[in-house]
């Protein structure tokens, strides 16, 4: 079996990618959902909503399943799953039936990711691991950058169902060639003992640093899929443009974000609390100029986007540098590491987008003046991390 440092890790990069792709593909086709299932605007952007909050919950079994029972079979397992709850969805009548399997996938790719990274952790040590950690970041951020452009073409060509054929038939594809060409890495197993279960939670947890960083992390994630739970409305309902329209914005948006994450790449000679200050301070900049000028002049979709834009790229680059030190002292439990922060995140983002659904929809203020108190309080934390 292939099993080295080149092919193996780009494989678990394709496949971590699947966690943000299946949540933010079908973002272009809520409106056409809620209008084929006779749903309203909240309980549409739940469908987004329950699958964050399935990823952020199901991270938290998954973490010791793949430290206990090694990382492929779960890999598999929660592949499986999927792509079986993908070919579901599309035969769904109702919104409530579809948001339950949302919530489903969430918890099913869940054990994709975590076992996914954390074979990455069994690769790479030290600066290694560092920089392995940004180019998972940097292909999870390929996913969400490219599938909500993906899926816009598909939903305008096809209709949405076939948003989940094409994903269905992408996570089958992953997991043949987990299946045929990786070999276990994780051979040092800690059982699911409820005793060692509290032990390595408590010394997580526990940890101040760790939960400052896990904090900061989900609210440095948060902000590019909560525009994706108001702008779709926003922008394709109260401003008239289509789903490809808006899938071509989702693509820049995204681009900002996975640009963020390779500029940390390259800027990985500059110290973090350098890049801290730059990145916090355009975005408190950026919001406060978008937040004035749409008092003054109104909403605009360039004037909207310009600024969000500039605060998902600042705090894209942030995102893996922080990540990389969250996980960094616990190489000894990665999985459950891993899952922790990364479910900390995911629960951060799936709170504030089912707040952000709430928001009114005929202004772009409302979301300007949320992300100005998430960006305040990302300063509040990063103060306190030592």
């Amino acid at each position: 079996m292939i099993n080295n440092k080149g092919f193996i890790p780009l494989l678990m990069y394709m496949l971590v990618a699947f966690g943000g792709i299946m949540v933010d593909i079908i973002v272009p086709s809520l409106p056409s959902m809620r209008s084929a299932l006779g749903a309203s605007e909240t309980m549409t952007q739940w469908a987004f909503t329950a699958a964050m909050l399935g990823f952020g919950l199901g991270q938290l079994i998954a973490g010791f399943v793949v430290d206990a029972y090694g990382r492929k079979k779960p890999m598999l397992i929660g592949g499986m799953v999927l792509v079986v709850s993908l070919m579901l969805t599309m035969m769904m009548s109702s919104m409530q039936a579809v948001i339950g399997l949302r919530l489903l996938q969430g918890l099913s790719v869940s054990f994709v990711c975590v076992g996914g990274r954390a074979v990455v952790k069994d690769l790479f040590h030290g600066d290694a691991y560092l920089k392995a950690i940004n180019w998972l970041t940097i292909s999870f951020a390929m996913g969400i950058t490219l599938s909500p452009f993906v899926g816009g073409y598909i939903e305008t060509l096809f209709g949405w169902q076939m948003v989940f054929i094409f994903l269905a038939v992408w996570v089958s594809i992953g997991c043949v060639l987990l299946w045929l060409f990786f070999e276990e890495t994780h051979l040092n197993r800690e059982p699911l003992h409820l005793s060692t279960m509290k032990a390595n939670l408590s010394d997580i947890l526990l940890n101040k640093n760790f939960q400052y960083i896990a904090l900061a992390c989900g609210i440095f994630y948060s902000i590019l899929p909560t525009f994706n739970t108001v702008s779709s409305f926003l922008i394709q309902e109260t401003l008239g443009y289509s789903p490809v329209f808006y899938g071509y914005l989702a693509l820049a948006l995204g681009g900002c974000w996975l640009i963020g994450n390779i500029t940390n790449h390259f800027l990985f000679h500059i110290t973090a609390m350098r890049k801290t200050v730059v990145s916090l301070g355009l975005s408190l900049l950026a919001v406060l100029l978008g937040i004035g000028y749409q008092f003054e002049f109104g909403l605009n979709i360039y004037a909207f986007i310009a600024p969000i834009g500039l605060i998902i790229f600042s705090l894209g680059m942030l995102f893996p540098l922080y990540l990389g030190h969250a996980l960094g002292p616990f190489s000894h439990i990665a999985g459950i590491a891993n899952a922790l922060v990364f479910s900390v995140c995911w629960l951060c983002t799936a709170l504030i987008s089912l707040l952000a659904s709430s928001l009114p929809l005929d202004s772009g203020i409302p979301l300007m003046a949320m992300y100005l108190v998430l960006i305040v309080l990302a300063m509040g934390l990063v103060k306190k991390i030592k």
